[in-house]
């Protein structure tokens, strides 16, 4: 017989042990699922052989966090998938040992954080390139280095992250390039020295910035990568102050290991098979769900928090989860009237100083447009189905002006990865062609790879 549950968090990041946590101490029956081994997400990751790689103030607050959860009488589905959603709030989720499981809970809170994203260049699906973020999984979860050495390349923060992590634990890196330049990386700097829950951080990871200054390149972007069946080289050009390719500028770097780093895009896939309404703010990250103030989706009783409301770090998945505990506990009757209003007060004053927060990283990690227009036709854009830049914007110049019709039209976004990688960039593609797509990718359940047998033998619950 499945346990009933008051609320169900899909997510073990940040933000949804938060959550959990603050409506555990109210005694509700809560449920958290993440696909994940170990609950702390990617920002908090850690292995069981203890910490690994770069350790900022946050990253001792999360594991905190962690410890508490590990110690609660919360329940905690690791390495499970959401299969299914709707907006009646009936779930079914694939279990570690592939059985499934029917949870309808009352309430439901989505954490499901965010993914990085590049701006897709010639070559740039070749061996050799990976993500920022990639990197740094593969080292906290590891403890070692994987190359001699490593190129970083992109511009935000993400990639002084990655190249903090890289130094913490002994690698070298052997050029550093930034497409932003110099007086962006002042704006976000002061804008963190502003912010109570960032200066920590920023103070621990400035002595690693200082110290990439050396190997750092600013106002320059890479825009092809070359190699035979693996990355030998790559082509880097300057850039002007609006992010335009300087021509003539092009010069070539030998590398093997590039790791790349241009923004994040929330993982929305979840709430928006629910039924959940989106928005495009590309001053926020792009597409994300739209939400009341107290983090409640166009869905009754499902909330949303952290990246998904807007891309802006750790923090403000925790803030916000702490927002949607208090309006669940208020909802279900576990909180006085009183009390929800006195503490979303100050909860809500914080949030708007760190969605300001939210637009600087924007701002810093915008696609330029006018070069998605250059990129090489050959280059590939869905790597599940291959369809290349020329497909894409062929179907655009036939009428399909929304990511749903290229997807019917290209077969883009309808492979494994059912559009993560790609649904972006061809919204993107979309933008500088002139047509804004305020929709997310369409997709259909199973919301992640399982098997027919699977399926099958558990077909009872296909019938909600």
């Amino acid at each position: 017989m499945n346990k009933e549950y008051d609320v169900l968090i899909v997510g073990a990041g940040f933000g949804g042990i938060q959550a959990a946590l603050s409506l555990d101490k109210k005694n509700l029956n809560v449920c958290v699922i993440d696909e994940g081994v170990l609950p702390g997400g990617q920002f908090i990751r850690y292995n069981k052989n203890g910490n690994n790689g770069n350790t900022p103030p946050s990253y001792s607050k999360g594991l905190a966090l962690v410890k508490e959860f590990n110690e609660s009488s919360i329940t905690y589905l690791n390495q499970s998938e959401l299969i299914f959603i709707n907006m009646d709030k009936e779930i079914i989720v694939k279990l570690k040992d592939d059985s499934l499981k029917k949870i309808k809970p009352k309430k439901i809170i989505l954490a499901t954080g965010a993914r990085e994203i590049i701006q897709p260049f010639k070559g740039w699906d070749l061996p050799g390139i990976i993500t920022t973020g990639a990197l740094q999984i593969l080292l906290k979860t590891s403890g070692k280095l994987f190359a001699d050495e490593v190129t970083i390349a992109g511009c935000g923060i993400l990639p002084y992250a990655a190249a903090a992590t890289w130094f913490e634990k002994g690698g070298r890196i052997k050029a550093f390039y930034d497409s932003n330049n110099f007086s962006q990386k002042l704006s976000m700097l002061g804008s963190a020295l502003k912010s109570s829950d960032k200066r920590a951080d920023f103070f621990s990871l400035l002595p690693k910035m200082i110290k990439l200054q050396k190997n750092t390149i600013n106002n320059t972007k890479v825009i092809e990568a070359k190699g035979n069946g693996k990355l030998e080289s790559i082509i880097l050009a300057k850039v002007d102050a609006l992010g335009n390719i300087i021509k003539g500028s092009e010069f070539e770097e030998k590398t093997t290991l590039l790791a790349m780093g241009e923004g994040l895009s929330a993982n929305v896939e979840v709430a928006t098979t629910a039924g959940c309404e989106t928005m495009y703010d590309e001053n926020l990250g792009g597409l994300i769900i739209k939400v009341n103030e107290f983090l409640e989706t166009s869905i009754s009783g499902i909330y949303t928090i952290g990246a998904s409301t807007g891309v802006g770090g750790a923090d403000k998945a925790q803030l916000e989860a702490k927002i949607a505990a208090s309006d669940v506990l208020f909802s279900l009757g576990k909180m006085q009237k009183n009390e929800h209003n006195s503490s979303l007060n100050i909860l809500l004053a914080k949030r708007k100083k760190m969605l300001d927060f939210s637009r600087l990283l924007a701002s810093m990690q915008k696609f330029n447009l006018n070069e998605l227009n250059n990129i090489d036709d050959s280059t590939v854009i869905c790597r599940c189905e291959n369809i290349s830049v020329k497909e894409i914007k062929d179907a655009i110049d036939n009428g399909s002006t929304s990511i749903n019709s290229i997807k019917k039209r290209t077969r883009a976004g309808m492979g494994n990865c059912q559009g993560k990688t790609c649904s972006e960039l061809v919204r993107n593609i979309l933008l500088a062609k002139g047509f804004k797509d305020e929709e997310a990718s369409k997709a259909r359940p199973p919301l992640r790879p399982t098997s027919i047998n699977i399926l099958a033998s558990e077909i009872k619950f296909l019938a909600i």
